[in-house]
């Protein structure tokens, strides 16, 4: 499997509200670091940040890949998220990504998002 595809399933698994240790352990390596719009922080971090979206969505949808590389060690993306909540209502958010990956693993992932009107 290349980088953009473990990528995809990743994004396609956590999308699936399937976020467990097993995703985690699976696909990111032990000193992963995440950088979300200028906020740094760790695996730990990122799977609290996982559980807030899980927790404030019941799902989630990618509505488009604008775009999706590979560059070396890294994937670059950019596509549009859409969570609903539990009363139906919907927010979509753009999303640009680079992901650095090593032997399968994700050990980094920096990215920003932004709102979307509708």
């Amino acid at each position: 499997m290349d980088n953009i595809e473990i990528v995809k399933e990743i994004t396609n698994a956590l999308c699936e509200n399937k976020h467990d240790q097993q995703i985690l352990t699976q696909y990111f390596a032990p000193g992963f670091e995440h950088i979300a719009n200028g906020r740094r922080t760790n695996l730990e971090g990122y799977a609290k940040h996982l559980a807030s979206y899980m927790s404030t969505y019941k799902s989630f949808s990618i509505t488009a890949w604008d775009d999706i590389f590979a560059a070396g060690d890294k994937v670059v993306a950019s596509y549009t998220l859409e969570g609903k909540a539990d009363a139906g209502e919907r927010e979509r958010v753009a999303v640009m990504a680079i992901w650095r990956l090593s032997d399968g693993k994700v050990v980094s992932l920096r990215e920003v998002d932004a709102p979307l009107s509708e």
